[in-house]
């Protein structure tokens, strides 16, 4: 394997381990496990824990914004298609993220790579901001709310459903809630 490619693996399989364990609880060795090399090997590469952290955080970011942006496309109605976007985000979480460990990987996230989750979160909203603007059929409001802070308020919205401790499905449910609530809100009336 080439360093890129090894370099790759080891971050693509820290990314169930920090779900499974979360930051605290995960080791350089389970980490160096996952990804079938050796301990010393994830040091050639990263110099902690923390590093490696970081490398998900954005790879995880980079990755959620593609599937998004496919999602964002999808979809017939406005409310469709802000669901199928705020779900790839959610679905990650309840997925990927074991219940116990999605607060403290959210704090730590913060603490760690606030940077990385910023510019993550504002190209999250920024995709948002497009499915409104593009929704003939929604009032934002006027001056009392753009599209980018509907869009802020959306997002902000489905990371608090996604740090609960909720089954996926009542997660999905309230988001879809949550979607169709917001969009009968932002309609127009005649």
């Amino acid at each position: 394997m080439t360093a890129e490619t090894t370099r790759d693996a080891i971050v693509a399989a820290a990314v169930p381990v920090f779900g499974r364990y979360g930051f605290r609880k995960t080791t350089m060795d389970l980490l160096a496990q996952a990804a079938g090399v050796s301990r010393p090997a994830v040091y050639q590469y990263f110099p902690n824990k923390t590093a490696v952290f970081r490398a998900v955080v954005e790879t995880v970011g980079a990755e959620l914004h593609a599937a998004a942006l496919a999602a964002s496309a999808t979809g017939v109605t406005t409310a469709d298609r802000l669901f199928a976007l705020l779900r790839v985000k959610l679905d990650f979480a309840a997925s990927t993220v074991a219940a116990d460990y999605r607060q403290e990987l959210v704090r730590e996230a913060a603490a760690l790579a606030a940077d990385l989750v910023a510019e993550s979160e504002a190209r999250y909203a920024a995709l948002v901001t497009a499915v409104l603007e593009d929704a003939p059929e929604l009032d934002l409001l006027g001056d009392a709310m753009s599209a980018e802070d509907a869009a802020v308020l959306l997002t902000d919205a489905m990371v608090g459903i996604a740090r609960s401790s909720a089954t996926a499905e009542q997660m999905r449910s309230r988001l879809r809630q949550l979607v169709d609530l917001a969009v009968r809100g932002l309609t127009s009336r005649p």
